[in-house]
C-alpha cells in the first residue's frame, strides 16, 4: 500500500511524528486544516480550498474529483523537483534538511511561511490550469514520471533497485477530515475515495502518504467492514466496477508519558510531595499538556485545569467499548471513534474491520483532576450520571457493584480536597487513610472503626488502633487504573500506581478482590519498602446479608501474589507495613460495619501467610460493610434509595436484553420458509 492513516485522541503528538520523521525522510508537508478553526501547524489554504471543493449535483463528480487529485500530484512533483535543484544542496541528506527549513521558514502560529505559502500557491495554479486544457486525468505513466524524476533528485539520481525499507519520498496530508467529508448524505463517496484511487497507482512506486486526521468523522480513514459490492468504486474511465480501494490499517501506536524521559520517577521525583506537584502531573499522559504546562506563564499553569476535558470514565476506568446490542453496527464504531476524537479516549486497537475498534480512558492525572472539579460542582450528582453509564452501556451487576464502591471512593477523596482546599483550581494533593475514611463513612462508623485492633498479627506485633495506622498511612489517588494481568497487582509495582496517583481495579474473571488502594506508610518517600494497602471485595449478592471470615481468608495477599517473601522483613520474617481489607456487602439488610475478630488468625487467613511457627507474615484490620442504608456512607447519605437503584440497574437491562434475545429468537425462527 502507498498511504495509511496516523490515528490517535487530540494531543498525543500526531503533528509532531510526521515533524519529527520528517527531519530524517524527504517529506512533502501539506495541512487542511478547516476554515475557522485554530491549531498548530497552521493550514496550506490554498490546497485546502483546491482539494475539498464539489458539487453535489454534479453528476460527474468522480471523475472531476479523480482528476483533480492526479493534476496536483503531477504537479507537486514536478514543482517540488524544481524548488529543491534551487535550494543547493549536495547529497539526500542535506535536501532533507534544506527542504524542510524551506517549508517551515517564516512559519507562525496561525499562518504558514512566505516560501511555503508561494509554493503551493504555485503548485495548485498550475493544476488549474491544466485541468481548463485537458478534461480527462493525466496517465499513469505521466504521474510514475514525473515521479521517479522527483524520487531520482532527491535520491542522487540513484535508480530503484531490490528492496527498499522505507519510501524514498513522503507525502503528509494534516487535518485531512476535510478532505474525506461524503458528498452526499446517503454515500460514503468522497474527495478522500479519489485521492486514494489515485495513491493507488503509486503502489510499486517508492512513495508514501500520511493521512492525519483530527476532527470530525474519522471513520473514513479507517477500514470498512465488508460490504460485497458497494464496496467498489466506479472507474470514470470505461463504466466498470474497478478493483476494491481498502483502506490500509491506521498507525494508532504514538506511546504515551513521552515528557516523562527526562522526569523519571524516583528519580527527579522521589516523594508524595513531588509526584503531586503541578510540574509533575502535567507531564504525565499526552504531551500536549506538559507543552501547554512549559509554554505557558504562571497564570496560565494555574488555571490549567479549566480545561475541562474530563468525563467520567476518566476516573473510574469504565470500559465503554462493550455494548449490549447482539448485532454489531456501524454506528457502535462511530460511537468508538466519536469518543477517541472529542472525549480523549486513546484508541489501543483497530482490527480488520470496524467492529473491532477499542479505547480506553487512559491514565493522566491532569485530566482526572480536572474531572474532579467537574464532579465538585453544585448540581452534580454521581448517581445520576452513574446511571447514565448503566442504561448505556453492557456492564455485568458485578461489575456494577465495583463500579458504585470506585464511585464512593471517588467521592470521600474529592471531599478530602475541597476541606483541604475549598476553592480550585488546584492541583492534586496527597492525604492521610485517615482523612479518606472520615469523608467515606458516617461520623459514629469512622470512630467504631479507629478504635478497633487488628484483626489478624503476630503475637509480637504491636498492637496499634486503626487510627494510629490510618494516620500514618499516606495516599494519592484520583483516578483507577484496570490491570489486564494479576501479575502486575503486586507489592513491588504500587508504587507506580501512587506515582500516577492511580487506584487499581483487578482484572476481569478475578474471584476473590475487586480493587487495592495503596498507600505509603511512616513516610511520604517514594520507596517500595514503605508501600501497605487496602484490599477491597464487593458482593452484589444477598446471600452475603453476615459477616463471612471465609471471604477474608480467600483475599490473602500471599495466596494472590500482592505479597510474597521478598517483601518480607528479613529481621522478623514479617511484612512490616499493616493492610486493610474491607468486603462491602452492597445488598446486606444491615447498614452496618462490622470490625471482624476471629477464633484464630487461621480462620482469616490462608495457610501460606504463616511461618513456621504458626505466626501469621502480615498484620490486617479487616472490616464487612452491609448495606447502603441510612448513617453508613456519606456519598450515599441523602440518596439511599437512588444509589439501591443504581445497583438494580444492570439487573434490569439484563431483563431487557434476555426479552430481546428470545424475541430474535423467535424472529428468526418464524421467518423461516
Amino acid at each position: 500500500m502507498s498511504f495509511c492513516s496516523i490515528i490517535q485522541s487530540s494531543g498525543m503528538g500526531k503533528s509532531r511524528l510526521v515533524d519529527e520523521f520528517s527531519k530524517n525522510h524527504f517529506l512533502i508537508p501539506i495541512n487542511l486544516r478547516e476554515e475557522g478553526s485554530q491549531g498548530f501547524p497552521p493550514a496550506d489554504v490554498a490546497v485546502r480550498k483546491f482539494l475539498t471543493q464539489f458539487d453535489k449535483k454534479d453528476k460527474n463528480m468522480q471523475e472531476k474529483s479523480y482528476s483533480r487529485a492526479c493534476h496536483f500530484l503531477l504537479k507537486l512533483f514536478i514543482h517540488t523537483k524544481d524548488t529543491i535543484t534551487t535550494l543547493g544542496a549536495d547529497n539526500k541528506k542535506d535536501r532533507i534538511v534544506k527542504f524542510r527549513d524551506f517549508m517551515s521558514e517564516g512559519q507562525k502560529f496561525d499562518e504558514v511561511g512566505k516560501k511555503r505559502k508561494n509554493f503551493y500557491a504555485r503548485v495548485v495554479k498550475l493544476a488549474r490550469k491544466a485541468m481548463d486544457d485537458r478534461v480527462d486525468a493525466p496517465s499513469e505513466d505521466e504521474l510514475l514520471g514525473a515521479f521517479e524524476r522527483l524520487r531520482e533528485c532527491v535520491c542522487d539520481g540513484a535508480s530503484l533497485k531490490g528492496e527498499r525499507p522505507l519510501a524514498d519520498v513522503f507525502i503528509s496530508f494534516d487535518e485531512a477530515h476535510p478532505l474525506a467529508i461524503p458528498w452526499d448524505h446517503n454515500s460514503e463517496l468522497s474527495n478522500y475515495i479519489q485521492f486514494q484511487r489515485a495513491l493507488h497507482l503509486f503502489s510499486d512506486a517508492s512513495l508514501f502518504a500520511f493521512f492525519v486526521p483530527t476532527n470530525g468523522k474519522i471513520s473514513q480513514f479507517v477500514p470498512p467492514r465488508p460490504r460485497g459490492p458497494s464496496n467498489r468504486i466506479l472507474d470514470p474511465s470505461n463504466r466498470t466496477l474497478h478493483a476494491n480501494l481498502r483502506t490500509p490499517r491506521p498507525f494508532i501506536e504514538l506511546g504515551f508519558d513521552q515528557l516523562m524521559w527526562n522526569r523519571k520517577i524516583l528519580d527527579e521525583y522521589n516523594t508524595l510531595e513531588q509526584v503531586t506537584s503541578s510540574e509533575c502531573i502535567a507531564h504525565m499522559g499526552r504531551p500536549l499538556w506538559g507543552t501547554m504546562y512549559d509554554h505557558g506563564d504562571n497564570k496560565f499553569r494555574r488555571n490549567l485545569l479549566s480545561f475541562r476535558y474530563a468525563v467520567l470514565s476518566q476516573r473510574l476506568a469504565l470500559d465503554t467499548n462493550t455494548t449490549a446490542y447482539i448485532l454489531p453496527t456501524l454506528s457502535d464504531a462511530e460511537v468508538t471513534l466519536g469518543q477517541i476524537t472529542n472525549h480523549l479516549r486513546v484508541c489501543v486497537e483497530i482490527g480488520e474491520g470496524m467492529e473491532s475498534i477499542r479505547s480506553i480512558a487512559a491514565s493522566e492525572p491532569i485530566l482526572s483532576e480536572a474531572a474532579s472539579y467537574v464532579m465538585r460542582r453544585r448540581g452534580f450528582d454521581l448517581a445520576d450520571a452513574l446511571s447514565d453509564v448503566l442504561t448505556g452501556f453492557s456492564i455485568h451487576s458485578g461489575d456494577c457493584g465495583e463500579l458504585l464502591v470506585a464511585a464512593f471512593f471517588t467521592w470521600a477523596r474529592d471531599a478530602v480536597m475541597v476541606e483541604r482546599s475549598p476553592r480550585p483550581p488546584e492541583f492534586c494533593r496527597h492525604f492521610s487513610v485517615e482523612e479518606l475514611f472520615s469523608c467515606l463513612f458516617s461520623e459514629e462508623i469512622v470512630q467504631s472503626m479507629f478504635n478497633h485492633r487488628p484483626s489478624i498479627s503476630s503475637s509480637k506485633a504491636k498492637q496499634r488502633t486503626f487510627r494510629e495506622v490510618a494516620r500514618s498511612a499516606n495516599m494519592h489517588f484520583n483516578h483507577f487504573i484496570q490491570s489486564q494481568e494479576q501479575k502486575f497487582i503486586s507489592c513491588r509495582y504500587l508504587i507506580a500506581f501512587i506515582a500516577r496517583g492511580a487506584a487499581v481495579l483487578s482484572a476481569n474473571c478475578q474471584p476473590d478482590f475487586d480493587a487495592v488502594f495503596p498507600y505509603l506508610y511512616g513516610s511520604t518517600d517514594l520507596d517500595d519498602k514503605n508501600v501497605g494497602f487496602i484490599i477491597v471485595q464487593v458482593k452484589t449478592d444477598c446471600k452475603f446479608s453476615r459477616p463471612n471470615a471465609k471471604l477474608f481468608r480467600k483475599i490473602d495477599p500471599f495466596e494472590w501474589g500482592l505479597l510474597d517473601k521478598s517483601d518480607l522483613d528479613k529481621s522478623s520474617g514479617r511484612f512490616p507495613i499493616p493492610i486493610v481489607r474491607i468486603v462491602f456487602a452492597l445488598r446486606g439488610k444491615q447498614t452496618t460495619v462490622t470490625p471482624m475478630s476471629y477464633s484464630s488468625s487461621s480462620k482469616g487467613a490462608s495457610s501460606s501467610s504463616f511461618d513456621k511457627h504458626g505466626e501469621p507474615r502480615f498484620t490486617s484490620y479487616d472490616y464487612w460493610c452491609s448495606g447502603i442504608g441510612p448513617g453508613l456512607l456519606q456519598p450515599a447519605e441523602g440518596a439511599h434509595e437512588k444509589w439501591k437503584g443504581v445497583l438494580d440497574l444492570p439487573d434490569q437491562c439484563s431483563h431487557n436484553e434476555f426479552h430481546l434475545n428470545r424475541w430474535l429468537s423467535d424472529s428468526w425462527i418464524s421467518g423461516r420458509p
